[in-house]
């Protein structure tokens, strides 16, 4: 158990430093843009399309199990505080169920998606230049899949009775 949550924890991760490296390049790409556009009337081409296709599916989707794994997601703690603890233990399992379900099936649609866009070449066009916009649409399946990996890895630990059922933090052994 402990393997896999570090695994998780590991891979969380490295698609949140993915993520928040994207938002540098980001901030730095379409600066630089602005400041040739201004300064020496120059543009750099197909920024639009990679902001869209690229960045923004980067920063939206690969860091979307950072919320999982810190448990940072959307709760209702109004009701499930006035519970009994079995009852508590009882929605956790149901939720971590669900939510592994519901992420792993989305991840798996998008998965389709995404191979088929990777099989017709899909691309946009910006100022006549191709820019593949199929890679973009890897980032979905990477991060709900990942998403729904650490719910079923939270149900495991649930289930097995472990009170401690946050993911390990990253260690070196």
């Amino acid at each position: 158990m402990n393997f896999l949550g570090n695994l998780l924890s590991r891979l969380t991760a490295a698609s949140t430093f993915v993520g928040a490296a994207a938002i540098v390049l980001m901030i730095v790409h379409i600066t630089a843009d602005v400041i040739l556009r201004n300064v020496f009337l120059l543009s750099i081409p197909v920024t639009g399309a990679v902001v869209g296709n690229y960045y923004m599916a980067i920063v939206s989707f690969l860091p979307v199990a950072l919320a999982g794994k810190l448990e940072q997601h959307i709760a209702v703690d109004l009701v499930f505080d006035r519970l009994p603890a079995v009852l508590q233990s009882w929605n956790l399992v149901l939720v971590r169920l669900i939510v592994g379900f519901a992420a792993g099936g989305a991840a798996y649609g998008f998965l389709l998606d995404a191979i088929e866009k990777y099989q017709f070449n899909s691309y946009v066009l910006e100022l006549n230049y191709r820019v593949p916009s199929w890679p973009g649409y890897f980032m979905l399946p990477i991060g709900f899949g990942l998403w729904s990996a650490i719910n079923f890895y939270r149900l495991a630990v649930t289930l097995k009775g472990c009170e401690d059922m946050t993911l390990p933090p990253i260690s070196n052994d």
